[in-house]
């Protein structure tokens, strides 16, 4: 009888063991509070959907801003990173979607384009295909190469 109990204990923490774990998605108050106030002054009017803590490496904010979904992406201490969505491909630039021009690209096409802002200047970072092959390539407003 007392083995069948202690199986029966054994058993029961086992099964309950994982809805014990931490989660680490969840961003402290005071954390949330400031990324919320960075984003009320960079992007007036905008909309936090969520705001998550990603591979216990960054937090993201996901939002909406001048009807774009935005990923603001921050480090564990609140500091922006960069903020980046996604662009038509036929809304690029020409200077951008030249890049096509250089004889390192030929023969490929843009697969997905995003808009990347950082502390450090914009570009946008550019999905390249050719058959099986795939680029990222970051291409500043001006179409030069930065990667």
């Amino acid at each position: 009888m007392k083995l069948q109990t202690n199986l029966i204990m054994l058993a029961l923490a086992v099964i309950t063991l994982p809805f014990l774990s931490c989660d680490d998605d969840n961003v402290s108050d005071t954390t949330t509070k400031d990324i919320q106030t960075f984003i009320e002054t960079k992007y007036p009017g905008a909309q936090v959907v969520k705001i998550e803590r990603e591979d216990n490496k960054i937090i993201e904010a996901d939002i909406i801003h001048d009807n774009l979904n935005k990923d603001v992406v921050f480090d564990l201490s609140s500091k922006w990173l960069y903020t980046s969505w996604d662009v038509r491909i036929s809304e690029l630039p020409q200077a951008v979607s030249a890049i096509l021009n250089d004889p390192d690209y030929a023969g490929y096409h843009i697969d997905d384009a995003d808009f990347v802002e950082t502390p450090n200047g914009n570009y946008y970072l550019l999905e390249l295909e050719k058959g099986n092959s795939e680029s990222k390539v970051k291409v500043d407003e001006t179409g030069k190469i930065l990667n």
